[in-house]
């Protein structure tokens, strides 16, 4: 009984119509087509619409009309349908219709630039370079992948748009916008602190990996020659202590490293907020500046100590008695006087220390 309602609740189905149809031909549809437009006609009596005035039925579109697969395959094997027979979609296929562009291409005529203006994925019909990437277990046997397909070709970035024809076209192409580099500062090295005094130092890294980016890259070290900012003595002792380790004693250079920020761009604006800071404060005077004494400077100075004053005593007693004195010995002690005072202490420099002291008193 169960199996009986439901090939009844089946036969009811719009599938089975449209089977029925496919296998007892048109007059099976044409009859259940005259049925159901016989009761909407009867409908339309009692229901006074506009459907028994003449105009036909308005179907509803709810599904496209196309055969299903079970009503074409019946229609193929009783022979009212023609079997179309499809190739199997292949790469070589598609190939076979037009040849590749790189097969096209004449390397020695065509612009490499014109089929490659900008950085984009590499594409293998394009490039006509025999490219291999990927890995096998024994290379010796088996070369690497074609570029056909090649999917590790198409992960990492490629710099086929920064070929040395390109960078000159874009050099020439910027050339009017820019001024020309002094052609005295690449014969002489030596004027470039004085013309350029800061100079700005980062690396890019390249490698292969998940991600482009490499933290390393975002690093900005600026490099400043103080004496280029001109700064009287107490501002650049304020500014050597601001600094504190970032300032070279022996080369006079202010050395900023940024890395704070995530990019290079912030990095760089940053380390040049830092410079302007650091040259403000040193040349700001503040009203607890005034009662600085002589204990308080970083380096001992040779003017107001009690040494000078000594030797110069010494000095003018010796010219009272008679003797020559030499006032160059003085100053040039005095130098060497502060360099021993002020660095480390070596051996070499307490005998310049010596043969100082000895050429100033005559001995």
């Amino acid at each position: 009984m169960h199996r009986l309602t439901h090939i009844g609740a089946r036969s009811k189905s719009t599938l089975a119509d449209k089977l029925r149809n496919a296998v007892g031909g048109a007059d099976y549809g044409k009859s259940k087509q005259a049925m159901v437009s016989g009761s909407l006609a009867a409908k339309d009596e009692n229901l006074k619409l506009p459907y028994s005035q003449g105009e036909d039925f308005r179907e509803l579109y709810v599904m496209p009309k196309r055969k299903l697969r079970g009503q074409t395959q019946l229609e193929q094997a009783t022979g009212r349908a023609e079997i179309k027979t499809r190739s199997r979609f292949d790469l070589m296929d598609r190939l076979a219709e037009r040849p590749p562009r790189s097969e096209e291409m004449d390397p020695e005529k065509q612009k490499w630039t014109d089929i490659w203006p900008a950085a984009r994925t590499f594409s293998a019909s394009v490039v006509p370079l025999p490219v291999r990437m990927g890995s096998r277990p024994n290379v010796e046997k088996r070369a690497p992948f074609k570029k056909e397909g090649n999917l590790e070709l198409v992960k990492i970035p490629n710099f086929l748009h920064l070929t040395p024809v390109a960078i000159q076209q874009h050099c020439e192409a910027i050339k009017k916008f820019c001024t020309p580099f002094p052609p005295e500062l690449l014969s002489d090295a030596s004027l470039t602190p004085s013309v350029l005094p800061i100079s700005v130092q980062y690396s890019t890294y390249i490698h292969q990996g998940t991600n482009i980016r490499d933290i390393r890259s975002r690093v900005i070290t600026m490099i400043v020659d103080v004496a280029s900012l001109k700064l009287s003595e107490n501002a650049l002792e304020k500014l050597v202590r601001l600094a504190g380790k970032r300032y070279n004693q022996e080369t006079g250079k202010l050395t900023i490293i940024t890395d704070r920020c995530h990019t290079r761009k912030q990095n760089q604006d940053y380390a040049h907020y830092l410079l302007t800071v650091l040259y403000h404060e040193a040349n700001k005077q503040e009203a607890w500046a005034e009662l600085k004494e002589r204990s308080d400077n970083l380096r001992v100075e040779f003017d107001g100590s009690t040494t000078k004053s000594k030797l110069e005593d010494l000095i003018e007693k010796a010219k009272s008695a008679g003797l020559k004195t030499d006032e160059k010995a003085l100053a040039e002690f005095g130098e060497m006087w502060k360099t021993y005072r002020n660095t480390e202490e070596t051996a070499e420099k307490t005998r310049e220390y010596g043969r100082q002291m000895k050429k100033m008193l005559g001995i």
